[in-house]
């Protein structure tokens, strides 16, 4: 019989005896008296692996004939055989265990993964002397290092990489692998060589090879050495070679040469050519150098790798003749130029650069230049000087002039008064300074001066201002005749600028004047009033006021005071407008007829809130707005939120509908809260509410009573079924109602197995019957004295609840009883009645903390999936935005990734943007749009010139939403200002914003346009009121079309109109092609954008800004998503090793005990089963549950747990 044991890389053959056996099944050893002489061996489990060179052992097991384990009397020499490998060992010695050590195998295995062989044993002198073992023997410890090529001298040029093919081998020869088995070369014979390494981790051997071996200024062959060794591996001897580095061939030097009449002259890298200015730089010679110094001609292909910076493109053909383009010298002596010529191949990457320095020419103008002001008051000399130099043609200050230039140097002007008038030589500049500037008494404003050397003049402009100051001006504001329009609490149009005058209203520009700023008592300013003094311009900015008062027209006062005379004063007129748009009261409407009956429902609440001005405010965020209601006793607050809007004509209005009445009786407070900001709040009044008890659906007693246990002796106390018990109609909510109601509860007693032997009450009656009052009832039952029964028995008493004025009948209270025969046996069998409702009080309440236990870790559970599952989903957002969190310190790099974005959407914020300058009107009804300048933004400059010009006359335009609001403004203004109701407007002949472009038809081109045609209205963005702005600007530009140039437009046009009608055309550079075909004139032209005066749409925020906004928002989302899981992950984590305690393993054990002691005392009791079980024992004795400290429950799931509890 052959038994085999299989492992991963052995596979050892057995040899077994076979044993007599006698007729009874038992062995029978013949002879056998101990162990006797080896006769055969078995092989024992070996370690593995097997590799070469590397000592392993061989445990033998030794048996004699009969198969009893036995040992060697001699030492043996086995014999160990395997083809294909050489293999030594140790001789076994006479010892109890027989192990053949330190077999050493050696020889190919051909891979890493090893060769299986076959392993042939033979101990001489045994009956049964060989074995054959299947082995797996793979490569050994690394031994050797091999690297190809085999050469030991190999040859590199310079700036190369080679590849070597290195091989890790063991002692035979066998490519050998290892963990960390890391190949190193290091290149010895000049500095900064690079280190290559590789991996031979996996398969023993690889490609070493790195950067490319590159020493500086070679000119001939050097000789490295390459050394390459095995990291931590001391045993592999390192292997050395020869490396000859070889000039390369490739390019390494540019060399430029200037021909200077018939002499080459090199101009080398960085120098500086002077040239003069405006001339051209011609025969510049290209040459290239290998690193040997040889000139390598230029081909095509090198040509097409040479790369200058003063031309985009070369003359490829000059250029391999070995000449550069021309270059030309700028034309000002402070424009060098910077001349960079470059190579670029896979190679080498060279340059060679100069820069061309100009010097003037000659003499071909003069240059005024003033240093200093330009202003100059009535009478005084100018303070400035004026500095006077000759140029040559184009500006460039010429330096050989004298000091008698001088004389030729004349200055005029008319009204000039040249007595004080001095012109001298400044020699170290090379320049004429001319004093004494001085006029005669004239109008003042721009004066021009004419100063004239030779044939060469040059002009300069002076601005005469007045004297002193004697009055006060605002800038900007020139409507000061008529009530400055402002809603209460918000800023002024335009900042308040006091700017200094003369008696003749010229500014004068004096500072230090103190301007002082008076107002009436009830009016506010913010921020507060402050002394102001002016600058050296004359103003003085009192900045931006915010202003709070009563409805109304208020003073304010503006003073200054000069040389102690005070300065005719300044008055402002300010009407004060209620704001529309600041929240000042919430208006709750509900009705308020309905009782509020426990666990109902309230009826609908309409909240809006209301502004300054009495109207409701629109476009607020419903999750702003919300309910709080608590008990007037305990104080505690449950929110609520608004419901979803059913109809879009309710803006401004949030309903809370089917919120649910508190199951507990009792007065209650409800407010609703509107968050204004992150810190304010505005509040409703309270609203006292009385919550009443709802319908009776059950009985219930004031406490659970005991089990009684009675008898039928004759001692009544023995008998007494229920003393002083009170029963009360109960709601749902187990809050005491029905004391409006009338009626009679019937007791009676029942047997829960039909037992025909029923007890009897006293005086032998079935029934009993109690009065009913104020939904409460008082019961005494006492049993009949020899009342029928079965003893050691459990009876239900049942109490049925009549009340004829109520429709559907209520469920009975039922209360368990247990009757006995013996009057000892009764009160034995009471006092474990009362030990039993112990138990079943305390398991209940152990069963309610572990069931609270259970739900709290489930929610905490849920709470920790959902933060997981939204820091995954924010995470996977914020990958979309191109922000990728690293694993660790991810709070950290978070909060400096906010700084940075914000900082970075602060800075896109204050990049300077086109701005509508024209003053919107203020906004003091909700009705009112704004001025149609204010309505759009425009991103593309020349669209936004166009555009804004075409509506020139519309600008002004203020747009309502209804004709009253508009008449209200006409009124106001007196007819002055433009309105447009936007009730009055025609809609149905409005463009549809989604039409295609009249050379699309049906989703083909009926013909090829130039030009980048698109509807004007397409450019438009709107930052607020959308709908209404596509009405406007819908009515206003109807499909007219922006294109890019005249010529675009005509071809548009002429095509179109063989189709349909064509539309308005504008084109980018300001032309307009009428509807009607009209073009050309000053009328259809639009002026350059500073002739606009402002009246120009503003440009939207760029679309980073957006981005970056976008970024912020999903980090301090992120942010407070990592927050919370790590705060609910360790408050998880706490709980449920709050769960582990001692303690709480003690109570689990008390419940176990106490519910086996139960059972115990039940089956004492002899209940019947049926009843004793979980389900029957909450149907006869109702769990009555303490609700005091949840006077609001916050889910219908509380409802649904009551229910259930009575059922």
């Amino acid at each position: 019989m052959l038994q085999s044991i299989d492992t991963p890389l052995v596979t050892t053959v057995w040899s077994c005896l076979l044993v007599p056996k006698t007729s009874k099944g038992s062995v029978e050893w013949p002879g056998f008296t101990g162990k006797g002489k080896p006769e055969k061996f078995l092989v024992g489990l070996l370690e593995l692996p097997f590799r070469i060179g590397v000592p392993f052992s061989i445990p033998l097991e030794l048996q004699d004939e009969f198969g009893h384990a036995t040992h060697l009397t001699n030492r043996i020499r086995p014999i160990l055989e395997a083809s294909g490998l050489t293999l030594k060992h140790d001789d076994i010695p006479v010892a109890t265990k027989c192990v053949i050590k330190g077999v050493t195998a050696k020889g190919c295995v051909n891979s890493c993964q090893g060769k299986n062989f076959n392993l042939k044993i033979t101990l001489p002198g045994l009956k049964e002397d060989t074995q054959v073992i299947k082995i797996r023997l793979q490569p050994g410890p690394p031994r050797q290092l091999k690297v190809k090529p085999d050469s030991e001298i190999l040859k590199i040029e310079n700036g190369t990489a080679f590849p070597f093919q290195v091989e890790v081998l063991d002692e035979s020869g066998n490519i050998t692998a290892q963990p960390e088995l890391i190949v190193h070369c290091k290149f010895l014979g000049a500095s900064d060589l690079p280190v290559y390494s590789v991996d031979c981790s996996n398969g023993g051997t690889n490609i070493l090879t790195g950067p490319v071996i590159h020493v500086q200024n070679i000119k001939k062959d050097q000789i490295l050495k390459a050394r390459f060794e095995v990291l931590n591996c001391k045993d592999v001897p390192p292997v050395e070679k020869i490396i000859k580095l070889l000039p390369s061939s490739h390019v390494a030097r540019l060399q430029v040469l200037s021909m200077n009449g018939q002499k080459a002259l090199q101009i080398k890298h960085q120098d500086e050519i002077s040239c003069v200015a405006g001339q051209v730089m011609n025969k510049l010679i290209f040459q290239m150098y290998d690193e040997a110094e040889r000139e390598i001609p230029i081909t095509a292909a090198a040509a097409e790798k040479i790369k200058v910076n003063w031309t985009p493109k070369i003359d490829r053909e000059l250029l391999m003749q070995g000449l550069l383009p021309d270059v030309k010298v700028p034309t000002s002596v402070k424009d060098a130029r910077y001349c960079l010529i470059t190579y670029l191949d896979e190679h080498v990457s060279l340059e060679s650069a100069f820069t061309v320095r100009p010097v003037p020419d000659e003499p071909k103008h003069i240059k005024c230049k003033l240093k200093g002001s330009n202003t100059l008051q009535m009478g005084e000399e100018l303070q400035s000087e004026i500095d006077v130099m000759i140029t040559d043609q184009f500006g460039n200050q010429v330096q050989t002039m004298t000091s008698a230039c001088v004389n030729s140097l004349g200055v005029s002007g008319p009204g000039l008064d040249k007595s004080n008038l001095k012109i001298t030589w400044q020699e170290s500049t090379q320049t004429m300074k001319v004093k004494g500037i001085r006029y005669k008494p004239c109008l003042l404003g721009s004066k021009e001066l004419c100063f004239a050397w030779r044939e060469f003049s040059d002009f300069i402009r002076v601005n005469l201002v007045a004297g002193s100051p004697a009055k006060l001006q605002l800038v900007d504001w020139p409507e000061l005749e008529k009530p400055v329009a402002v809603i209460n609490g918000r800023e002024l149009q335009k900042p308040l600028i006091v700017q200094l005058c003369d008696q003749w209203g010229n500014p004068t520009p004096e500072p230090n004047v103190k301007i002082n700023l008076t107002k009436s008592s009830n009016l506010k300013l913010v921020p507060s009033n402050q002394q102001h003094k002016t600058d050296d311009t004359g103003r003085a900015n009192l900045g931006v006021f915010s202003i709070h008062a009563p409805r109304g027209e208020h003073i304010l006062q503006i003073k200054a005071s000069y040389n102690k005379a005070i300065l005719d004063c300044l008055i402002i007129t300010v009407n004060v407008l209620p704001d529309p748009e600041k929240p000042i009261c919430l208006n709750v409407k509900y009705d308020k007829s309905p009782s509020f009956p426990a666990g109902g429902t309230f009826p609908d609440f309409m909240v809006s809130v209301l502004s300054e001005d009495d109207t409701i405010i629109k476009n607020i965020n419903p999750a702003r707005i919300s309910m709080k209601m608590w008990e007037a006793q305990s104080g505690r607050v449950t929110t609520f939120s608004c419901s979803k809007v059913k109809d879009d004509k309710e803006d401004g209005f949030f309903y809370f509908r089917d919120k649910v009445v508190p199951e507990r009786v009792g007065t209650y407070m409800i407010q609703f809260t509107f968050a204004m900001d992150k810190t304010n709040m505005l509040n409703s009044e309270q609203i006292i509410i009385e919550v009443v008890p709802n319908d009776p659906v059950r009985l219930l007693p004031d406490s659970l009573p005991a089990t009684p246990a009675v008898s039928n002796v004759r001692a009544q106390t023995s008998r007494t079924l229920v003393k002083d018990l009170y029963l009360h109609l109960m709601d749902e909510y187990n809050n005491h109602t029905g004391l409006d109601l009338v009626g009679k509860i019937i007791a009676k007693i029942k047997s829960p197995n039909e037992d025909f032997e029923i007890p009897q009450f006293q005086g032998k009656v079935n029934t009993v019957e109690f009065p009913l009052e104020n939904g409460s009832a008082e019961i005494n039952l006492v049993l009949a004295e020899d009342s029928p029964g079965r003893d050691s028995t459990e009876y239900i008493l049942v109490f049925e609840p009549h009340l004829p004025a109520l429709k559907k009948p209520l469920e009975p209270y039922c209360l368990s009883f247990m009757f006995y025969n013996d009057s000892k046996k009764q009160q034995l069998m009471a006092t474990l009645t009362r030990e039993k409702d112990q138990l079943s009080k305390s398991i209940d309440l152990y069963r309610k903390m572990f069931d609270t236990t259970n739900q709290l870790v489930a929610e905490m559970k849920c709470q920790v999936k959902e933060a997981e599952t939204r820091e995954a989903v924010l995470k996977n957002e914020l990958k979309k935005h191109q922000i990728e969190l690293p694993q660790t310190n991810t709070l950290q790099y978070v909060d400096s990734l906010l700084k940075k974005k914000m900082l970075e959407q602060e800075g896109v914020m204050k990049q300077p943007r086109r701005t509508c300058t024209l003053p919107n009107y203020p906004k003091g009804n909700q009705d009112i749009l704004g001025k149609i300048a204010h309505l759009a933004q425009i991103e593309d400059n020349e669209a936004a010139k166009v555009i804004s010009w075409h509506l020139a006359s519309d600008m002004d335009c203020v747009v309502t939403l209804t004709t009253e609001t508009a008449r209200s403004i006409f009124d106001e203004t007196q007819g002055r200002q433009q309105v447009l109701p936007l009730d009055s407007i025609y809609k149905k002949t409005l463009p549809d914003w989604s039409r295609p472009l009249p050379h699309l038809r049906n989703g083909r081109t009926l013909f090829r346009p130039i030009g980048n045609p698109v509807f004007a209205r397409d450019l438009l963005t709107f930052p607020d009121n959308i709908e209404h702005c596509q009405t406007v600007f819908g009515m206003l530009l109807g499909d007219t079309i922006i294109i890019d140039n005249l010529d675009a437009a005509n071809h548009y046009r002429k095509e179109v109109v063989k189709i349909t009608h064509c539309p308005t055309l504008l084109t980018r550079e300001g032309d307009r092609i009428r509807s009607n075909g009209k073009f050309g004139g000053l009328q259809n032209k639009a002026p350059p954008m500073d002739k606009l005066r402002g009246m120009v749409f503003g440009a939207p925020m760029p679309k980073l800004y957006s981005t970056i906004s976008v970024q912020i928002d999903l980090l301090q989302q992120y942010r407070a998503a990592v927050i919370k899981f790590d705060s609910v992950n360790k408050d998880l984590d706490l709980h449920l090793q709050s769960l582990n305690t001692p303690e709480m393993q003690k109570r689990k054990q008390e419940l176990a005990e106490q519910e086996k002691s139960l059972k115990l005392v039940k089956q004492k009791l002899g209940m019947t089963p049926a009843l004793s079980d979980k389900g029957a024992e909450s149907l006869l004795q109702p769990i009555i549950l303490d609700i005091s400290d949840t006077p609001i429950p916050p889910k219908r799931m509380r409802r649904d747990t009551v229910k259930k509890l009575y059922r």
